[in-house]
């Protein structure tokens, strides 16, 4: 990642190590807002080399032992630790009852930067265009935030409040993403358009609950189109409504197109990006209900 910066070194910073998550949480409120803490290192090392953030203190977190696990209990869901990368997640065998998710971490980037990059530091850059958070809000997932106060559960829709910014207090840290046991019937289906780039125009996560032909459930959720990932409610409604569901696809694509808040950038415009929402609703609704 690149804004253009001329730099080619980090500023000076303080490295800590924790061994627990105690210390970790200690050094955290011990340099409060002068600390980053450090999951993967994608994000921050490149915002630090490009001058967007230049902590006194930068907390990795890759020691701490119960933070990099991912633990699947069947009936409870999934729980992914702040250090599991995602290539150890893409790997894991129990991601594959996660649909959305699966693709979600499969699609991201390259193989490298999934070496190195963690679920939690990709949710939590907070970026308008990556990849994880219309997964993880279709499926109803939820971050765990800890502190020396306590510990605190954010659905993963209602965490991210703006580009860059995230529903996070001075002193907490994200020790890990919880994804609920996906419900009897549903599937769920993640895929992005790009061109050129690993930067999505727009990308659509659903997750559908089917029951003699009805669509009993639907969540569709849409990223890389606006500020924060974008819920189509009206869109949703509509599909569930049906009484021949396959048969108001088409219908459910154009109502979202218009339902869903959408933006010019630098990347498309806000017309071509409503285009491709209805085309990717489509086409994601037809994969997860065939």
């Amino acid at each position: 990642m690149s804004f253009g910066s001329p730099w080619f070194t980090l500023p000076e910073f303080t490295y800590h190590k924790p061994k627990t998550l105690k210390e970790a949480l200690e050094l955290l409120d011990k340099y409060g807002e002068e600390a980053k803490v450090m999951a993967g290192g994608v994000g921050l090392l490149a915002f630090m080399k490009e001058r967007l953030m230049a902590p006194s203190h930068v907390i990795d977190l890759k020691g701490v032992p119960e933070l990099g696990q991912a633990i699947y209990k069947e009936g409870e869901g999934l729980t992914i630790g702040a250090t599991v990368t995602l290539n150890e997640l893409a790997r894991y065998g129990p991601l594959k009852k996660f649909g959305a998710l699966h693709d979600a971490v499969r699609d991201i980037a390259d193989p490298i930067i999934r070496n190195r990059a963690t679920l939690v530091g990709n949710l939590c850059e907070a970026i308008p265009w990556v990849d994880t958070p219309p997964a993880l809000i279709a499926l109803g997932a939820e971050v765990e935030i800890r502190s020396l106060k306590g510990e605190r559960r954010v659905p993963v829709k209602d965490f991210i409040k703006g580009p860059v910014e995230i529903d996070l207090e001075p002193g907490e840290l994200v020790t890990a993403v919880h994804v609920p046991e996906p419900r009897r019937n549903s599937r769920s289906r993640f895929i992005k358009y790009n061109t050129g780039s690993e930067f999505a125009l727009v990308s659509v996560a659903a997750n559908v609950v089917m029951d003699g032909g009805r669509v009993r459930d639907v969540s569709l959720v849409y990223g890389a189109v606006s500020s924060t990932p974008q819920v189509a409610v009206k869109a949703a409604d509509a599909l569930k409504s049906a009484e021949k569901p396959w048969e108001v696809l088409d219908e459910v694509g154009r109502i979202a197109s218009e339902e869903v808040e959408a933006v010019s950038d630098v990347l498309a415009s806000e017309e071509y990006r409503r285009h491709l929402i209805r085309v990717l609703t489509l086409r994601v609704l037809r994969e997860v209900m065939g």
